[in-house]
Formats: C-alpha cells, sequence, structure tokens
C-alpha cells in the first residue's frame, strides 16, 4: 500500500491521467452514500434479528394462553359440578315443596312457617343457579375465544416455519449451485460458506485486482461471470457487494479503493445480466478484517471481496405483521 500511496503521490505531482478535484469530490460524495446504505441495511438486519425475537416472544406468549387455557378449562369443569349440584338442591326444594302441598290441610297451617321459609330459600338457590349459569356461559365463550386465537396463532407459526424451511433449503441448494460453478478456483482464492441464513463468496485480491487496482483481472472476471450465470437463476436472491482492504495507507485510500473494488465487481454482474436492483456494492475498508493486519501472510487473507447471498424477507414480514 505505501507504494500504491507513492503512485498516487506521484500522479498528483506530474499530472499523469490523474482524477480531477471534482471527481474526488464525487468519489467521496458516492463513498459516504454507500455508507449511509450499508447502515441501513444493517439496520434492516437488525429489525429482522428483532422480528425473529419477536416471534420467539409470540411462541412463548402461545405457550402462556395455552396454560390459561387450562386453567379456564379446570374452573368451568368446577363450575359446571356447582351448578349440577345446585341443580340437583333445587330438584330436592322443589320436590319438598310438593310434598308440603299435597299435606292434610292441618299440617297445612304448621308448615306454612316452613314452606316460606322453604320459598326464600328456592329463589336464593334459583338465583345462584342462573348466577352460574351466566357465569358457564361467560367461561364457554372465553374458551372458544382462545381456543379460535390458539388456532389463529398456530397457522400462522406453522405458516412461518414453512416458509423459513423453504427459505433454508433454496440458501442449501444454491451454495451448492455456486460451489459447483465455481470449481476449477483455488480454496486460496475463493471460498463459499453459508452463515446465518445467509451465503458468503469470497474471492481473494489476487483471483480478481492487481495490487492497489480497482480494474478486474481476466481470471476474477471469468470468476463473476460464472457467478452471474447461476444467480440469474435466483431474482429473489438479494447480492451485497463489500470491498475489503488490509490496514496499509490512509483510511481514506482503503475506503476509496474497497469502493470501487466492488463497484467493479457489482458493474461486471449487472453486465453478465444481473437485475441492478438485486445488487449493492459497499466498502468496509480494513475495519471487518478476517484476521489481524500484522504480517503479509495474514494481510493478504483480508485483501478480499465478499459477495453476500440473502434470501428476500417479505414475505416473513408479511407473516409476523398479520
Amino acid at each position: 500500500m505505501k507504494c500504491i500511496h507513492l503512485v498516487y503521490i506521484a500522479i498528483i505531482l506530474f499530472g499523469a491521467s490523474c482524477v480531477s478535484t471534482k471527481k474526488y469530490a464525487d468519489l467521496d460524495t458516492q463513498r459516504r452514500t454507500l455508507e449511509v446504505e450499508n447502515l441501513d441495511l444493517m439496520k434492516r438486519i437488525s429489525n429482522n434479528r428483532a422480528q425473529i425475537t419477536d416471534l420467539q416472544a409470540k411462541a412463548e406468549e402461545l405457550a402462556q394462553v395455552r396454560q390459561a387455557l387450562n386453567t379456564t378449562s379446570a374452573q368451568r369443569d368446577g363450575l359446571q359440578s356447582s351448578h349440577d349440584q345446585i341443580q340437583q338442591q333445587y330438584d330436592d326444594l322443589l320436590a319438598q315443596n310438593q310434598e308440603v302441598i299435597n299435606t292434610a290441610g292441618t299440617e297445612k297451617a304448621q308448615l306454612s312457617g316452613e314452606l316460606a321459609d322453604q320459598k326464600k330459600l328456592l329463589d336464593q338457590k334459583e338465583r345462584e343457579l342462573n348466577l352460574l349459569e351466566r357465569k358457564l356461559q361467560s367461561q364457554q365463550e372465553n374458551l372458544r375465544t382462545l381456543q379460535e386465537d390458539i388456532r389463529i396463532r398456530e397457522r400462522r407459526l406453522q405458516d412461518l416455519t414453512y416458509e423459513m424451511q423453504e427459505q433454508d433449503s433454496i440458501m442449501t441448494a444454491l451454495r451448492t449451485t455456486v460451489s459447483d460453478a465455481l470449481t476449477g478456483f483455488s480454496d486460496a482464492d475463493l471460498q463459499v460458506t453459508e452463515r446465518e441464513g445467509k451465503i458468503y463468496v469470497s474471492l481473494s485480491q489476487n483471483l480478481l485486482f492487481a495490487k492497489g487496482s480497482s480494474a478486474l483481472d481476466n481470471a476474477g472476471r471469468d470468476a463473476i461471470r460464472k457467478l452471474a450465470r447461476v444467480l440469474k437463476e435466483h431474482p429473489d436472491i438479494l447480492i451485497n457487494v463489500e470491498g475489503h482492504t488490509d490496514s496499509d495507507g490512509t483510511p481514506n485510500k482503503n475506503w476509496d479503493l474497497s469502493v470501487t473494488r466492488a463497484t467493479s465487481v457489482v458493474k461486471q454482474l449487472t453486465a453478465s445480466g444481473l437485475d441492478p436492483s438485486q445488487v449493492t456494492a459497499s466498502g468496509r475498508a480494513f475495519y471487518a478484517p478476517l484476521v489481524l493486519n500484522d504480517v503479509e501472510e495474514n494481510k493478504s487473507l483480508n485483501r478480499r471481496t465478499e459477495i453476500i447471498l440473502a434470501p428476500r424477507l417479505d414475505v416473513l414480514y408479511n407473516l409476523i405483521e398479520r
């Protein structure tokens, strides 16, 4: 990177093919725009994780609702038992009342007071019975509401689980397809990995660019074209191209280099047939290293371009927000 710095100084001094101050300012503006877009992307990823956390919380809430349903069912059974007991008492009192009515005339006078008491007790028991019936009906309505809510939540959870499994299957198949399409390149120059539901295609600087350059080499252009042929079959995949550098040189130089390299890869992808709306270019400079930038071997590992493939999450968002 020191050599690059000297070359830049030489270019500025002798005026040979240099970028004007205005173009440099434009590049700096583009870099800032890409940084904002990168931050927005990170926010969207964070929101996605928050949505997943919210889904897990809803699953716990569903378990609590089920427990409440069991408690309500037990309460309903208790109310039903009380209802049956009071109904039996009511029937017994009716029988006693009828027996009093059938008593002989002389006994009616003696029993009239008892009959009045029994009637009061009967009225009280009937009111209690009516109250219990209303409570039982209310509990049954609540139970039906809870059951319907559980069914709705279970359907949503099943739909969400199915969609997540579908996305995982698609990404696993895509990883295999990408790996097959990029055979012939060494592991040191090209690696395909899967992390957190995303596929990372990491390409070394040696494969794509000359040191300090943002112009694609022939081998790098060939690798990008092969990858583009696979990705054209997956229009629902979001593609983020990240440029990375080592720590040699100034931060501004590395920001510019990482962004222009990512942009060169994006241009080749779109020139090979990819929809530009699928693709984002971003530069990370030396702020996301794989290893410490302490020796040349590690710096070589950090000088890379990563093509990150992620599924669109619109369907999952819609299921969560329903």
